[in-house]
């Protein structure tokens, strides 16, 4: 009798790869974690780590429930993307924020925009993004002011931002120069745009435009949200991520290469505002290149697209913060981008094998 062999037929493409969702989820986790430290030194357990803390387990639980109502496989909600959203949704609010913020932010992104869609791989934005511009559209006050300045170790009783020996009392005497020690770099640039006092002042200039204050934006010591402040351990993150061969560099360097290309070309005349690695170093462009705008389910797949998106999210975060009314524009860049993925999938596509061009 003739031996009877069986064939898996199966649609294209026939990819392999070694790498499974759990797996790159917790090394996004790991990658996140020197900044999670970071922000627990600079801003204390209550400030930062309970905000996270809340964020993720309310991601979690959420998740767990809502694969239960729907009769899906709850083993889902322990696959590591909810610990995600929860960690960059708290990453993404200002240290010290009451502490239902992080849960219903985070309580949103799981439920409306990831699990309204199906789930993991069906949503059409990124949750965490999404869960804080429903933030910050509901609880404007909240999430854009009263922000807590880091504490500086150096100096018992002492924070925020070095003033680089320039007199308090010039500094009180610059409208909005508050913000150096209590807000964000971004609130400052952003208010001397429409402020000819404030664009003018020396004061300002030095304190926010000198070499120690590169130094300051790198290493953390500055306002800011949780997770976005110390560029120095976002960076180290990310270098985890490549030698894990989980992040593509393609995205990252374009939307940070044209963040400092336009931040420079649309900041007008003064140094402050004219600064390529002033635009890259403050808010959360670092965050959101490399750890936002990479996100697997929400951007391009083709080599030309991911520039594409990673060009466009930085040109419209540059045109966020120069005219429009809030100062940071990287969560609704990427969002914005994040709905106009299918478009640049379906224009930058290779050319299939065989295929002929139809004649115009």
């Amino acid at each position: 009798m003739a031996e009877t062999r069986t064939f898996q037929l199966s649609m294209s493409p026939h990819v392999v790869s070694a790498l499974r969702t759990r797996r790159v989820m917790f090394d996004v986790v790991i990658a996140l974690l020197p900044a999670l430290a970071g922000a627990v030194w600079l801003f204390g357990l209550a400030g930062a780590l309970l905000p996270v803390v809340l964020s993720v387990v309310t991601a979690v639980t959420v998740e767990y429930l809502c694969l239960r109502l729907m009769k899906r496989p709850v083993n889902a909600a322990l696959d590591g993307s909810a610990v995600v959203t929860g960690l960059l949704l708290a990453y993404n609010v200002p240290p010290g924020v009451p502490w239902w913020l992080p849960v219903l932010g985070s309580g949103f992104a799981i439920v409306v925009a990831k699990q309204a869609f199906g789930g993991l791989g069906h949503n059409l934005v990124n949750p965490a993004l999404l869960g804080r511009a429903f933030l910050v559209a509901s609880f404007p006050v909240l999430m854009t002011s009263g922000w807590s300045a880091p504490f500086d170790w150096s100096h018992p009783g002492g924070s925020g931002f070095e003033t680089h020996g320039i007199p308090a009392s010039e500094l009180a005497s610059v409208p909005g120069a508050d913000a150096i020690s209590g807000a964000t770099p971004l609130r400052v640039m952003k208010d001397s745009f429409g402020d000819e006092d404030l664009r003018r002042s020396a004061a300002v200039e030095r304190a926010l435009a000198s070499g120690g204050t590169y130094l300051n934006l790198f290493l953390g010591r500055r306002g800011g949200c949780i997770g976005e402040t110390s560029v120095l351990l976002l960076l180290a993150g990310a270098a985890y991520l490549v030698v894990r061969k989980v992040l593509e560099l393609r995205i990252p360097l374009s939307y940070l290469g044209s963040v400092a290309l336009f931040g420079w070309a649309f900041g007008g005349p003064s140094l402050l505002h004219g600064d390529p690695l002033f635009s890259v170093l403050t808010g959360g462009a670092v965050l959101g290149g490399f750890f936002m705008a990479t996100d697997m389910v929400t951007t391009p797949v083709t080599p030309r697209g991911r520039i594409i998106f990673g060009i466009g999210a930085g040109i419209l975060t540059v045109v966020i913060r120069r005219f429009g009314g809030y100062p940071e524009g990287c969560s609704y860049s990427i969002l914005i981008m994040n709905l106009a993925t299918p478009l640049i999938d379906r224009f930058t596509h290779p050319r299939v094998l065989g295929e002929v061009r139809r004649n115009a």
